[in-house]
């Protein structure tokens, strides 16, 4: 595997960004991503600001990553919440099971939603979304996530309706999305 270089949206503009190839084509790398909860409820949402020094540098996400080889949906989304926010993930909507008909299969089913960014550009993401449950107070991750903080549900509806360029793509599919905006 060699690293490429793709046109990409950032959300704000075209950029060259490096993007993973295998044999010249340019791969999508799966992502796990998090609506987090502080009950089941939803009561309030957990939003934090980018800190990486790319384009889309202090706007409002959820916590997102790489989906590393050999882990379960249930493990790659708690890894992600617990290095981003320092929260324990208490419960996933949709976590799944592993599959009944092969059980020597490493064959996960899940109820998650999809998102996907970029397709127009030449390097699509693609983020597994699941809603979780990860009540406590969330810390920053400095290089990474800043200002990690809960929301009530109508606070993000109104920044969600009235400043949605202040969110990168992704947070603000998957909170459209899940909200029905």
């Amino acid at each position: 595997m060699s690293a490429g270089r793709a046109r990409v949206w950032s959300g704000r503009e075209w950029i060259e960004a490096p993007v993973a190839s295998m044999t010249g084509e340019s791969l999508v790398v799966p992502n796990i991503a998090a609506i987090v909860l502080w009950d089941d409820a939803g009561s309030a949402i957990l939003l934090q600001r980018r800190d990486k020094p790319e384009v889309v540098r202090g706007l409002l996400e959820i916590p997102t990553g790489r989906w590393r080889a050999g882990e379960t949906p249930a493990q790659a989304l708690r890894r992600e919440v617990a290095e981003e926010t320092g929260l324990e993930v208490l419960s996933i909507a949709g976590e799944g099971r592993r599959s009944e008909v092969h059980p020597h299969w490493p064959v996960w089913a899940a109820s998650p939603a999809a998102v996907v960014v970029g397709a127009e550009g030449a390097y699509p993401a693609l983020l597994v979304t699941f809603v979780c449950v990860a009540p406590g107070e969330p810390r920053a991750l400095p290089g990474e996530t800043a200002d990690p903080r809960w929301y009530s549900r109508d606070q993000v509806l109104a920044l969600l309706r009235t400043e949605p360029r202040s969110f990168t793509a992704v947070a603000y599919a998957a909170l459209a999305s899940w909200l029905g905006i």
